[in-house]
């Protein structure tokens, strides 16, 4: 049977990302028989699409749904959501996950767990956690990955995520453009210690980013235009991760910088902020030992939209700086990275640092 050197990918079949897009609700309520539905959703979220989810669910008269407000995102709030459902409202056919991307991963969680339908609807571009088919979790100041389930269905409506925080857009631009260096992490893998690779889930996960960077001068997320290349590129990251079956696609040395600070709970940036500066770096550091890259041209773009280019604007010192680069080489260190390659010393950090002003 050659079906077993074939692997199974799970992909949604329906993406919409435009303005008005929750006119579709209604719509996917008779594309897949919608009864019983589960939304799940927070506070604010509720506020900004939930109610108008659950409405466009119901208006028909067939569908009923069981909305859950999650306050604090959590496995232990998905295992919660999944015991109540289980007493009180019996089969589900879908799961809806109205929210940004804490809220998305307990929808994930649930609907895995049920093996029911996911349908997710996002309400800001904070990273690439929208199609991804892993949940991201923080447990005792650390983030895991669980496994969980993939969207048969994305609903992005670029009105309401153009109104979310422009912190999070800018965020979801650093997640996005460090899928460039990623991959040349990806390739140093492929050269020195004969990883797999895929050409096609590579290019699904630079294509977005190279794009925005090329028109790094005009970059502007308000616009509508723009705004639409960035949730689709963070869309396509998840894909990306679907079709390979692990995040190598999206996930190499600047993720392992993020985690880092994370793990030593350094700084206040968000993920895509910490990511986005971490980029900056290992471009530099590629550019540096292999003559790759343009860690200007990345700074200049996060410049340009605003978002932190320095440890300062997140809230962290040269020496943590450096502090969280040393420790970043022990983090998943399987992975293969200019990291691992190079083995930069200290001194080569605080050259970098200093070279492309993140430190001053």
């Amino acid at each position: 049977m050659i079906l077993k050197h074939f692997k199974q990918i799970l992909l949604p079949v329906d993406v919409r990302i435009h303005r008005n897009a929750l006119e579709n609700i209604s719509k996917a309520v008779n594309r897949y028989d919608l009864k019983n539905v589960v939304v799940v959703t927070g506070i604010k979220t509720n506020e900004i699409a939930g109610i108008t989810v659950e409405k466009l669910l119901t208006s028909s008269g067939e569908c009923r749904t069981n909305k859950f407000i999650v306050k604090t995102a959590s496995r232990e709030a998905a295992k919660k959501i999944e015991q109540e459902i289980r007493g009180d409202f019996g089969d589900y056919d879908a799961v809806f996950g109205v929210g940004g991307g804490k809220i998305l991963d307990v929808a994930k969680v649930v609907a895995y767990h049920s093996n029911s339908l996911l349908i997710n609807v996002p309400t800001n571009a904070a990273h690439d956690g929208i199609a991804s088919p892993l949940a991201s979790f923080k447990e005792k100041g650390m983030p895991i990955s669980i496994k969980a389930a993939s969207p048969i269905s994305i609903i992005a409506d670029l009105d309401i995520i153009r109104k979310s925080p422009v912190r999070l857009l800018r965020s979801g631009y650093g997640d996005l453009v460090s899928n460039l260096v990623e991959v040349k992490d990806w390739l140093l893998g492929v050269q020195k210690i004969d990883e797999d690779y895929d050409e096609i889930v590579a290019s699904i996960s630079t294509m977005p980013a190279m794009l925005l960077l090329r028109s790094a001068k005009e970059l502007d997320f308000r616009d509508f235009d723009y705004l639409k290349l960035l949730v689709r590129g963070l869309i396509l990251g998840g894909l990306a991760i679907t079709m390979y079956g692990t995040s190598r696609p999206v996930s190499g040395s600047a993720h392992k910088f993020s985690h880092a600070l994370d793990y030593l709970r350094y700084g206040k940036g968000t993920h895509g902020e910490q990511v986005g500066i971490g980029t900056i770096i290992m471009e530099y550091l590629h550019q540096h030992y292999y003559g790759k890259g343009d860690w200007e041209l990345i700074k200049y773009s996060l410049e340009k939209i605003l978002a932190p280019t320095t440890a300062r604007e997140i809230g962290l010192t040269k020496e943590q700086m450096i502090e969280a680069l040393m420790h970043a080489k022990n983090i998943r260190p399987s992975r293969y990275t200019i990291l691992e390659d190079q083995n930069p010393s200290r001194k080569d950090f605080e050259i970098c640092l200093e070279k492309t002003g993140i430190t001053k």
